[in-house]
């Protein structure tokens, strides 16, 4: 449904459109700079066509724990990292070793 725009924001809406031609026009005669805005326009659609990617692989995704490789976290590497160890082999003092109920 289009939105009804008052006089004023009409007014101002033009005076805004007028402002972007303009602008428009000021780098479209400038090949140099032109050329720089064409360049990042393309940076900048590549890094939204990967951040699209990313939110349509989450957005469809039914394993959210799956990596990129297709292999899904084990939830033992986990589990080792929460108890106090990591890869499972090297201790981490402190990690996993709390006793909430010794006595001080």
């Amino acid at each position: 449904m289009p939105t009804v725009m008052s006089v004023q924001d009409k007014e101002w809406q033009a005076e805004d459109d007028a402002r972007t031609l303009s602008q428009a026009r000021i780098i479209y005669d400038d090949p140099g700079r032109l050329e720089r805005a064409q360049q990042k326009a393309k940076e900048m659609a590549e890094e939204k066509k990967k951040e699209a990617d990313a939110m349509g692989k989450v957005a469809g995704s039914k394993k959210m724990l799956q990596g990129s490789s297709g292999n899904s976290f084990k939830h033992k590497e986990i589990h080792k990292q929460r108890s106090g160890t990591i890869g499972g082999k090297v201790k981490v003092p402190g990690i996993g070793s709390h006793n909430v109920f010794k006595r001080i």
